[in-house]
């Protein structure tokens, strides 16, 4: 988590992902941002144009530096709203575990994020994230379930959060344009990895 060079730029929505997925509205004040200073990011930023993305299996990806830390801090924040709210429904045994572990490694993870951007020239990263429009509704939908209803969306969303999350990971860190934030994106793959497969040993 070598450099961007020659590639072909052009500009594309870019897609909700993660999650580290897919992560309801954000929460807390618009805060200063991290790293030097840039001209600020409109509130729409995760869901306006951005130029310098690729695609992997159809799934658009971010591969510059500002669209990344958009997209990643996005995905981090959706995973711990969404196991605050799985928390707070009263799961029980592993899915209440996999809820704690989700607030646990999301928060370490947008910590880790925010170091990467502090080392990052050109880039900004939000103290409050904003969440794409799919990742709000989704948190909409976490909120309005219950009961086994509430598990299946869970799982499901989680699922193709984790998925999403982990091909912008992978893809970032091999073919992205900075450095501090190729690493951050390699070191935190696989603990993307581990959250899909513990998902997957959890489904029914």
């Amino acid at each position: 988590m070598t450099l961007l060079s020659g590639a072909s730029r052009f500009t594309i929505c870019i897609s909700a992902v993660l999650a580290l997925g897919a992560c309801g509205q954000a929460s807390g004040p618009d805060a200063a941002a991290t790293g030097p200073a840039t001209e600020a990011a409109d509130a729409d930023a995760a869901a306006t144009s951005v130029s310098g993305t690729g695609t992997a299996n159809g799934t658009e990806l971010p591969l510059t530096g500002q669209a990344f830390i958009d997209a990643a801090s996005a995905s981090d924040q959706f995973e711990i709203d969404s196991a605050r709210i799985a928390q707070s429904k009263g799961l029980t045994g592993a899915w209440r575990e996999f809820a704690q572990a989700m607030t646990r490694d999301h928060t370490k993870s947008r910590n880790d994020l925010q170091a990467a951007a502090a080392k990052t020239q050109g880039v900004q990263l939000r103290q409050a994230p904003v969440l794409t429009p799919e990742q709000q509704d989704k948190i909409q939908q976490l909120q309005s379930a219950s009961g086994e209803a509430f598990v299946r969306l869970y799982s499901a969303q989680q699922l193709s959060a984790h998925e999403k999350a982990l091909a912008m990971l992978t893809t970032y860190a091999s073919s992205g344009d900075a450095q501090p934030l190729m690493d951050y994106a390699g070191k935190t793959a696989p603990v993307v990895k581990h959250h899909l497969e513990m998902l997957r040993n959890m489904q029914p």
